[in-house]
């Protein structure tokens, strides 16, 4: 028994090839023994087609994510406008609906007359 350059693992003298890891032995340079060509291992082909499938699914997250944040940033903008429209209207002076005098847009009654100004927000 010979060990194996690769595994350490004993090999048998007449050996080609290492049990153990698949190293050409000593005896199989020896002999001129060729290293068999294989396929590529099933579990190779396995991550590859898993990584394949991992990468498609985050591709269709990001997708996904990137509109449902579009959708938010439209739904923002909307509520934005609606804030600056009523902000707008806010800082508008109101009129009385009684005399007509104008108003501070903070005003719940007329400076005027008293009466009590209507607020529509």
């Amino acid at each position: 028994m010979v060990k194996c350059r690769g595994c350490g693992d004993e090999v048998s003298e007449k050996a080609y090839f290492c049990p153990r890891c698949g190293l050409r032995t000593e005896a199989g340079e020896e002999a001129g023994a060729k290293t068999p060509i294989s396929t590529r291992p099933g579990w190779e082909r396995d991550i590859e087609t898993a990584l394949s499938n991992a990468t498609k699914l985050m591709e269709d997250a990001f997708e996904a994510a990137k509109k449902g944040l579009q959708r938010a940033a439209d739904e923002i903008e909307v509520e934005v406008e609606k804030a600056r429209d009523w902000d707008t209207k806010r800082s508008a002076p109101v009129y009385c609906p009684k005399c007509g005098s104008k108003n501070p847009s903070d005003s719940q009654y007329c400076t005027a007359c008293g009466k009590e100004i209507p607020r529509d927000l």
